[in-house]
């Protein structure tokens, strides 16, 4: 007679303690990280009334810049997406490497928006100021959208800003985005 633990598939066969408990924990990571993302989801993230009416202050670590209000948010304090509607979007974000100094930070900002630049077309790049401080700015097209990318450094801490959208970008949207790159600023 056959025994029942061979005929039954591998999931139905009793296990080894030290299995269940692996099971266990790695249910519980799923759960733990389910959680951040429902929680960056359900709670937007930080922001405060802006002077300009209708407008809210953003933080992203220590960047800070006003936007539409009207422009659906989600992440946390160190990642921010602003949904402008349809596929016309900002991102904000903490760059997690660090830096020696200033110097060191916008040259490692200007290699990593070289990445990447054989997908786009018609790509412009050059230093520029944001928040007050040296930064780049790239702007390209692609896929039937344009887009502008700033990376500014607060000394070793960089910081990235990203708009894209739909080609042409409707003059509001686009107006809007030329006011919340004049609000930013580093700092308290």
């Amino acid at each position: 007679m056959p025994s029942p633990h061979r005929s039954a598939s591998p999931a139905l066969r009793p296990q080894p303690r030290g299995h269940l408990a692996r099971l266990a924990l790695a249910a519980g990571l799923v759960a733990l990280a389910g959680c951040a993302s429902l929680r960056a989801v359900v709670s937007p993230p930080p922001s405060e009334p802006s002077e300009r009416a209708g407008w809210l202050v953003y933080t992203v670590g220590g960047l800070r810049f006003d936007a539409p209000a009207a422009w659906g948010a989600s992440g946390d304090a160190r990642r921010l997406t602003l949904d402008a509607g349809g596929s016309t979007r900002l991102q904000a974000w903490v760059v997690e490497a660090r830096f020696d100094d200033a110097k060191a930070c916008l040259a490692a900002a200007e290699e990593a928006l070289q990445k990447g630049e054989e997908r786009l077309a018609r790509v412009r790049r050059h230093p520029t100021t944001l928040a007050r401080r040296a930064a780049i700015m790239q702007e390209a097209d692609a896929g039937g959208g344009h887009g502008w990318a700033y990376a500014v450094c607060d000394g070793a801490v960089q910081y990235r800003l990203f708009f894209s959208g739909p080609s042409p970008i409707p003059a509001e949207l686009l107006e809007a985005w030329r006011e919340l790159v004049k609000s930013a600023r580093l700092g308290s």
